[in-house]
């Protein structure tokens, strides 16, 4: 009876048996799995991107920079990776001529697309920019479809841009004026909607007029280079000349400016030695007079030869003169100060007397 009854306990123990071991197994199996739960909360943020953790759906405010981050596992935490620094580029293709090599004898609007000038001409184009995440919380919150936004912000920014230019411009000396307005208007208006876009560069790949009428273009933009090779010399020869002639109607004004000094200075000391005569001959005449006349008499007589001085008796002084016969009578020359000076005589020459009389004041 004894044996029966342990013959029917033994295949009791042996399921208890394997059911501890089950129980010893599903219990490391569960630790297991709560350990690999557990670190899947682990991540790797790489060297171009920015860590951002979403706690129960919200941001935490800061980003964790690239390497290991460790955070709770799903749904507690929730890491979205988010480019930084790295430079990407965006292409405005949309004005651009089409790529199937059709040729058309007129523009349709949805066929072929293109952008208005100032002076309302048709321009088709091609730009590219290049950008970077600069706060990439706003990048990746800042708007559910930022793609679409940013690119109607680029294309809004250089439409304004052209359509404030006329066609010459735009095709030949204010090409690079696209580029930079149109990048400082993107910017301002990203900035504003808080996007956390950095732009970099807005470059113009291509602009050109309709293919129907780019030959008739390329003819004025010929002209305009040829006027403007014609018109460059002659710059650079008026650059050379103009101070030239400056400076000779400097240095003519200097010279008129030094003479009418000169002048007005030698006028004015006869003046004042006229009123200074003036003044003493109406307080003395007879002595003036006498004084006048033998300075006279001293300038005149070197080109004279005096042979005799003969006082009549009662009548007026009488001189006995021999002139220079045959000698030819300088004339006075001036000099730089306009005064007279009188140039020496030659040799006389032998001659028959003459007699000049003079009355003695």
């Amino acid at each position: 009876m004894k044996q029966k009854r342990e013959d029917a306990l033994f295949p009791a123990h042996a399921i208890l048996a394997a059911l501890r071991s089950s129980i010893r197994i599903l219990r490391w199996g569960m630790l297991i799995l709560v350990l690999i739960y557990l670190c899947s909360g682990i991540t790797v943020i790489g060297p171009n991107e920015r860590g951002l953790v979403l706690r129960f759906g919200r941001a935490l405010p800061k980003t964790a920079p690239p390497g290991l981050l460790l955070a709770w596992p799903a749904p507690i935490d929730e890491i979205v990776r988010l480019p930084a620094k790295s430079v990407q580029d965006v292409a405005l293709e949309t004005w651009a001529e089409g790529t199937d090599g059709s040729w058309h004898d007129s523009l349709h609007p949805l066929r072929d697309p293109y952008t208005i000038s100032g002076d309302v001409n048709i321009i088709r184009a091609r730009f590219s920019v290049r950008f970077q995440i600069a706060d990439p919380i706003a990048y990746e919150f800042g708007a559910s479809e930022r793609d679409a936004l940013r690119d109607a912000i680029l294309y809004q920014s250089v439409s304004r841009t052209l359509a404030s230019m006329n066609v010459d411009d735009i095709l030949t000396t204010r090409r690079d004026h696209i580029g930079q307005e149109a990048m400082r208007l993107a910017q301002a208006e990203m900035d504003r909607l808080g996007l956390g876009i950095q732009l970099l560069a807005f470059e113009t790949r291509e602009i050109n007029p309709p293919a129907q009428v780019l030959p008739a273009f390329q003819d004025v933009v010929s002209a305009k280079v040829q006027a403007k090779t014609m018109v460059e010399p002659a710059r650079s020869r008026a650059a050379t000349i103009i101070p030239e002639a400056k400076a000779e109607a400097y240095r003519i004004e200097q010279q008129a400016q030094a003479y009418a000094e000169g002048l007005t200075a030698k006028a004015r000391g006869e003046v004042s030695a006229f009123l200074a005569l003036l003044k003493e001959y109406r307080a003395n005449p007879g002595t003036v007079r006498t004084r006048l006349y033998a300075e006279m008499i001293e300038q005149v007589l070197p080109k004279l030869r005096v042979a005799t001085v003969l006082p009549g008796q009662g009548a007026p002084l009488r001189l006995l003169i021999e002139p220079q016969k045959g000698d030819v009578v300088a004339p006075a020359s001036e000099d730089q100060f306009g005064n007279v000076q009188a140039l020496p005589d030659s040799t006389p020459y032998p001659s028959s007397p003459s007699t000049e009389d003079h009355e003695n004041p």
